[in-house]
């Protein structure tokens, strides 16, 4: 490697670092600010007027117990300015976790995406749902609305090529949805009645051929509202 493409390398392998620790510094930050934890009962309460203050495209909160995904949802659209912008707004190579469903968790389905980080955070998590053991201690996820909180029990995870995912889904009704979902799983959960899901949605490299990968790792839970 030349000298030059050596500065060059250090330059980038330097800057996405700070970009990483600014970003994890952010979230820890926003979570001592906004957020109240019930170890009693069990859950959070968040402090939604200082989060709409801070950036009213916050729409949303994911926790998903014992693992690093605590993070604000964002509402975005077809541009999808959060795959490289912060929660409040700054320019961020982690992005931020958001979603382009025009009426998110009113609607069957919900999707929910964010990166595959090799630093391991945002949606980094989701590849270790493959293993069994993870899968089965972790098996629920949390999402809180200014109006409403959710609990979500999963019954589908898996990977595969995006363009195929959405080839294979266009024209199914909702229930062909569901179950579809099931038969891609790669392993089989008991979860029925199900009326509502929310979809997490990141980046794989497993059978990957193209640049940037066309995988994805997708997470299928069924939604339902708690108080």
């Amino acid at each position: 490697m030349s000298a030059l493409a050596l500065i060059v390398t250090s330059y980038i392998l330097f800057k996405d670092y700070l970009e990483y620790d600014e970003n994890k510094k952010l979230n820890e930050n926003l979570i001592s600010e906004v957020i109240t934890s019930d170890s009693i009962n069990e859950t959070i309460y968040i402090n939604w007027k200082k989060l709409k203050q801070i950036n009213n495209d916050i729409i949303g909160w994911i926790e998903i117990k014992n693992t690093n995904i605590n993070y604000p949802i964002l509402k975005d659209n077809e541009e999808l300015k959060y795959l490289k912008t912060s929660y409040d707004g700054t320019k961020n190579k982690n992005g931020s976790i958001f979603t382009i469903n025009d009426n998110p968790f009113a609607e069957n389905v919900t999707t929910i995406y964010g990166h595959n980080m090799k630093n391991g955070t945002m949606f980094s998590v989701l590849r270790n749902y493959l293993d069994e053991d993870f899968l089965n201690s972790h098996k629920q996820l949390n999402v809180y609305t200014e109006n409403q909180n959710y609990i979500a029990t999963i019954f589908s995870c898996y990977t595969t090529n995006i363009y195929e995912e959405t080839n294979n889904l266009k024209n199914l009704s909702f229930n062909e949805e569901i179950e579809y979902y099931k038969a891609k799983s790669k392993y089989n959960m008991d979860v029925e009645d199900i009326e509502k899901v929310v979809k997490l949605s990141t980046c794989s490299y497993i059978n990957n051929h193209t640049n940037p990968t066309s995988e994805r790792y997708f997470i299928i839970a069924k939604l339902e509202k708690t108080h």
